[in-house]
């Protein structure tokens, strides 16, 4: 019996010494795995994925420039360009800037219609609410081959900008699980080209004050016991061209 005991005895043994193997054998298959996972999925964690993060919307400050034409025998500036110089007036006076340069060409043959057009922008700039104390008088060589070399208006701005779209520097085939770099682009230079007051991008305006009138008749007609809502006109019936 005692052989059968012995032999019992080697193989409970061998038993105990080959589970540290199966353990450590499991454990080590684990960590490889482990690190076959990072090793093909950190490249991808590590491109951002997305596109506000690849195409980001900067706050920086620009130049906002306007051309006014001034020919050889135009002293005069255009009835219909006053529109433009409000506009472009109104532009600079949201914009916070604290100077307007009115930019006059020297040495060029229109040189003298040029100052004649550009006190008539400053009247107009004026008439349209720009202090007087902010324009400033400013000029550039033309040189004597330009014959229609423009005013100019500029001031400084703050402005919305992003880096340069249409760059494919990988091939789309290769690309997996991330967006190609060239994602979202133009959605983000459309939206820094639209925003009216690029410190939007950064944190909200305060609220505007409620309307006083309004107010007013919500509260006498809830006071006469009245509906307080407002009684919109139903729509009107359109009917196309040919009917």
């Amino acid at each position: 019996m005692t052989p059968t005991r012995t032999l019992a005895a080697g193989a409970r043994g061998g038993l105990r010494t080959f589970r540290p193997i199966l353990a450590s054998v499991a454990l080590t298959a684990a960590l490889a795995g482990c690190q076959t996972v990072e090793q093909y999925t950190a490249p991808v964690a590590a491109i951002p994925n997305d596109y506000r993060a690849n195409h980001p919307i900067t706050i920086e400050e620009g130049l906002a420039t306007f051309d006014i034409p001034v020919g050889r025998e135009t002293p005069y500036l255009a009835t219909g360009m006053e529109g433009n110089v409000l506009a472009f007036a109104g532009g600079f006076m949201s914009s916070g800037s604290g100077a307007l340069a009115i930019v006059l060409p020297t040495g060029t043959p229109n040189a003298a219609n040029a100052a004649s057009i550009a006190r008539q922008v400053e009247g107009v700039l004026v008439a349209g609410g720009v202090a007087p104390s902010v324009i400033e008088y400013r000029t550039y060589p033309g040189g004597t081959a330009t014959g229609n070399a423009p005013v100019r208006l500029a001031y400084v701005r703050l402005a919305a900008t992003t880096g340069q779209c249409g760059l494919w520097p990988d091939n789309l085939a290769r690309n997996v699980d991330v967006n190609y770099a060239n994602f979202g682009c133009a959605t983000q230079q459309n939206l820094a080209a639209m925003v009216a007051n690029p410190l939007d991008l950064l944190y909200p305006r305060l609220m505007t004050p409620p309307s006083a009138a309004r107010r007013s008749n919500v509260l006498d007609a809830y006071q006469a016991g009245q509906p307080t809502g407002t009684d919109y006109p139903a729509p009107t019936a359109q009917t196309g061209a040919g009917q």
